[in-house]
């Protein structure tokens, strides 16, 4: 079992104000059945060595501050529901998670709070207004303490957020996302509980506001994402699943429209140190369905070889949706060292998504090799991609994230420095432009 692991795994995963009031969550313990597969163990297609150019840029830092910086997760989401989109930064070190209403305005939420990980702006309890549904991990630090957390930043409509917890009790939880998993009408909630030697992922049934009863569908520790998609195009909402520590795998959970899931492993590692860092959902080849992105980089596997080559064994590699739910199709990207978090966006304006990808490398591990935090792959246009290094003077990155923020048509880059250990290096919050001038080079 891997000690460390969730220390790092924060991506991915994965809160806040006023008064914290409790509800119950009724439990159901009947795990799902096992589909059977042809795809539960891949190798990815092969892809040719990539040169890497340098890309010079210039940030802007938008949340400064003392050690220790701990950004796990940034991501975008309209807290406002005026169709802008805003960021929302978690902080575990700190106990906080950051809403930038725009660059010059945040509201910062640390009332029961212990460690979040990962926010997003989802509205659970369906009066029309946006709230911020938390997964707090407890402690970032190895442990079996039943310290994890679900949390709902409720809104009033108003801005003034009362802190609902909604699950607690729990071991270390990774990621809550929001989404209509039963087709009722209200917001459940997938959960991934990583743990460390237990763990789970369910889904939270929404009964009546705030009231919610529990459902498994595995019971294994490790989980990082679960996200809600439409896998198969048939209306209802599956969940894709990645899942670390001894399992490795990616899960698809098919729903059959009702919140009854069927689970199928779509890829198994066939080593325990593969390091599975997460997963992004993205229509990447553009065909109309949703592809799935995966990271492997988690460089603290106990069983880690001393030889292995770090930016051989790491990388990012997506699975291909053929129109139909199936993921038979693993197609390599790029090998990277300490792959962590990718995002998809269109960099150099050309009709085809580019990937930004960041990596925790850590120089005590392989100080022989040369530190790339961070690359944008070019597309194009057929899903070859071509990297290219981002000169950014950032370190220890486990979250990206990529938006256009003030609608002047050019994508902008946001990232942070998770630097666990308590010192001082990087920044919480920078914010810069890719220099695409070296496209198609």
């Amino acid at each position: 079992m891997n000690l460390h692991r969730i220390v790092i795994i924060v991506a991915t995963t994965l809160l806040l104000v006023l008064f914290g009031c409790i509800n119950k969550v009724e439990h159901k313990e009947s795990e799902l059945p096992l589909v059977e597969t042809a795809a539960t163990e891949m190798s990815a297609d092969s892809v040719e060595p990539i040169t890497i150019d340098e890309t010079g840029v210039s940030y802007e830092i938008l949340l400064h501050g003392g050690a220790p910086h701990s950004t796990s997760s940034i991501l975008v989401g309209d807290v406002l529901g005026d169709g802008t989109m805003q960021l929302l930064v978690s902080e575990p070190l700190a106990s906080k998670v950051v809403w930038l209403r725009n660059m010059e305005q945040h509201m910062t939420f640390t009332d029961g709070l212990n460690e979040p990980v990962r926010a997003q702006a989802v509205d659970i309890d369906g009066d029309l207004d946006n709230d911020i549904l938390v997964a707090d991990i407890g402690t970032l630090l190895p442990s079996n303490d039943k310290s994890g957390s679900v949390v709902v930043l409720r809104n009033d409509g108003n801005f003034n957020f009362e802190t609902v917890t909604v699950l607690d009790g729990v071991g270390r939880v990774a990621c809550a996302e929001g989404s209509d998993l039963d087709a009722d009408g209200d917001i459940d909630i997938s959960v991934c509980v990583f743990g460390n030697d237990e763990g789970k992922i369910i889904w939270l049934e929404q009964k009546e506001k705030f009231v919610f009863e529990e459902h498994l569908l595995d019971s294994r520790p490790g989980a990082i994402h679960a996200f809600p998609f439409d896998a198969d195009s048939d209306g209802d909402v599956d969940i894709a699943a990645s899942l670390s520590q001894d399992s490795e795998e990616i899960i698809i959970f098919r729903n059959d429209g009702y919140g009854n899931f069927e689970k199928e492993v779509i890829f198994k590692a066939s080593d325990t140190y593969y390091g599975m860092s997460g997963i992004q959902l993205s229509d990447l080849d553009r065909d109309g369905d949703i592809d799935i992105l995966m990271t492997n980089g988690d460089i603290h596997d106990f069983d880690l070889p001393e030889n292995i080559d770090p930016y051989e064994y790491y990388g990012v590699s997506w699975f291909e949706n053929n129109g139909q739910g199936q993921f038979d199709k693993h197609h390599e990207i790029i090998r990277h060292w300490g792959a962590y978090s990718v995002r998809p966006a269109d960099l150099d304006h050309d009709s085809d998504l580019d990937l930004i990808l960041v990596g925790l490398q850590m120089e005590r591990y392989w100080p022989e090799f040369p530190r790339q935090d961070m690359i944008w792959l070019e597309n194009d246009g057929k899903e070859n991609f071509t990297s290219h290094n981002v000169d950014l003077d950032v370190p220890l990155l486990v979250t990206v994230e990529v938006v256009d923020i003030d609608n002047d048509g050019i994508p902008e880059v946001f990232t942070g420095t998770h630097d666990y250990m308590g010192g001082s290096a990087g920044e919480r919050l920078v914010m810069f432009n890719i220099d695409v001038s070296n496209a198609g080079e």
